[in-house]
């Protein structure tokens, strides 16, 4: 993804008259999904809090995951933002800026970057307590930017053989939180690789509306697990290096992606 970076100084070739395109700017929006209360070996469960880190994000014509393959992107947003993953009202993150062609593909990540000039990841400003550098190395460290926070509730409703099996005690319920931060492996790196949307961009008017579903990402979740963790004040605090921690960044950045919505004219 190293090339991204470089998006800023391709845009000035391109008014120099090195590839064809015309300067677009395209209007982008983000919208949550509402709590869908689950049920999950014996729990019921539903989110109450989701607010989530995004950006920065590039759209590109290369319909492959491969980030190389992606010399000059064809639009892109910054920015770290901060959105309400409950809230199904669409609100306004800001514009895209790029030229005209095909989108075939998006890379980008919740809020964390590690750009080449940066000695370590860090996160945006814009995003739930951002700007902070994220020094995993520290072990006294205690990030003050991150990717996301959920907060939510799990209830028993089909008894302690199913709820918890094979453990001799189970509570009737407990709420659980965790603080998500969605880190890069390398500098120039993004969390999501090549997430598939097509769109013909055009000087035609175009609108980009994406949709989070952070309750999606909780349903691969070990709730019989999280029950062991709960030491009898009936909260839960999710840490990095647990299973399951592990599991809801693998359902942000692979299983779960977020739906891309374009207004305007599709590729033929």
């Amino acid at each position: 993804m190293k090339n991204l970076f470089r998006f800023w100084f391709a845009l000035l070739l391109l008014g120099c008259g090195q590839t064809g395109g015309t300067f677009v700017a395209v209007p982008l929006e983000a919208q949550g999904t509402a709590p869908q209360t689950f049920v999950k070996a014996g729990w019921e469960v539903t989110l109450s809090k989701a607010t989530l880190g995004f950006g920065p994000i590039y759209f590109c014509a290369t319909d492959s995951s491969i980030a190389e393959l992606c010399e000059v992107a064809v639009l892109e947003f910054l920015d770290g933002v901060t959105l309400d993953g409950l809230d199904p009202a669409p609100r306004s993150l800001g514009t895209l800026f790029g030229t005209t062609g095909t989108v075939r593909t998006a890379f980008f990540s919740y809020g964390i970057v590690w750009l080449l000039t940066e000695p370590l990841p860090k996160a945006l400003a814009g995003v739930p307590g951002g700007p902070a550098v994220i020094d995993f190395q520290s072990v006294s460290y205690v990030p003050q930017g991150y990717s996301a926070r959920f907060h939510g509730s799990a209830s028993c409703v089909e008894g302690a053989a199913i709820c918890c099996p094979g453990a001799t005690t189970c509570p009737t319920g407990y709420t659980f939180e965790t603080k998500v931060d969605v880190l890069v492996v390398e500098p120039g790196a993004l969390a999501v690789d090549g997430a598939q949307t097509n769109q013909e961009i055009t000087t035609e008017p175009v609108s980009l509306t994406m949709t989070f579903d952070p309750s999606s990402w909780w349903q691969t979740v070990d709730f019989a697990r999280l029950a062991e963790l709960d030491d009898g004040s009936g909260e839960v605090l999710l840490v990095p290096g647990d299973p399951d921690y592990d599991a809801l960044i693998i359902s942000m950045t692979e299983n779960e992606l977020p739906t891309f919505t374009w207004s305007g004219p599709t590729p033929p």
